[in-house]
């Protein structure tokens, strides 16, 4: 990412002295892959609808808390791209969790126009965020591409009633999650064995 390369080499763990502040890159990408993976797995059918309460305690100790540090310390590092990336999606988490939790059953008139216009926002701001993110790397642009498509499925789907297109949005979600996980756990895997081990591209 700007001045943060997924692959870019960090101090070892052993022989080097660190930096003040490590990187938080693997966290975030760990954060947003674990809990996409779970609600996925409820958005595509895998799992009973009827579960998804149990989705939301992963998506604010995780979703929000962790992508948030992570975000903050990207911020305090000078590294504006990641950084908006995790605070940015981190708020996603909260607001979902709090969506779907408390303010949803609430709304008593055009509740699909409403959560379709929540979604759509969304794949606004990830298409810029992809924008910004073709001067990254193909790890990068492959995750944002999938999310783009994850909110604009998920959008339409809630626009137009359509639990097809809301069920293709937790496949492709899920897709989305593994490569996040993959990202993550080639930062890590490849600072602490100091060489590439799991290659990105």
């Amino acid at each position: 990412m700007t001045n943060t390369s997924i692959d870019a080499e960090v101090p070892t763990v052993q022989g080097t002295t660190p930096t003040a502040w490590g990187d938080p890159f693997p966290l975030g990408l760990a954060s947003f892959g674990i809990s996409a993976l779970v609600l996925s797995s409820v958005m595509s059918g895998l799992v009973d609808a009827a579960a998804l309460p149990a989705v939301l305690p992963l998506a604010l100790a995780l979703g929000f808390a962790t992508e948030l540090l992570a975000g903050l310390v990207h911020y305090r590092r000078g590294e504006t791209f990641p950084a908006l990336v995790f605070t940015a999606y981190a708020g996603f988490w909260l607001s979902y969790a709090l969506l779907v939790q408390f303010y949803g059953p609430m709304v008593t008139a055009d509740g699909a126009a409403i959560t379709g216009m929540f979604l759509l926002a969304w794949a606004l701001f990830t298409s810029y965020m992809l924008l910004a993110a073709l001067r990254t790397n193909t790890t990068t642009i492959v995750i944002f591409v999938l999310l783009a498509g994850v909110f604009y499925l998920a959008a339409f789907g809630s626009f137009l009633g359509s639990a097809a297109l809301g069920r293709t949005a937790g496949y492709v979600l899920i897709l989305d999650a593994v490569v996040a996980l993959y990202a993550s756990a080639a930062i890590i895997v490849n600072t602490t064995w100091d060489r590439t081990v799991l290659p990105v591209p």
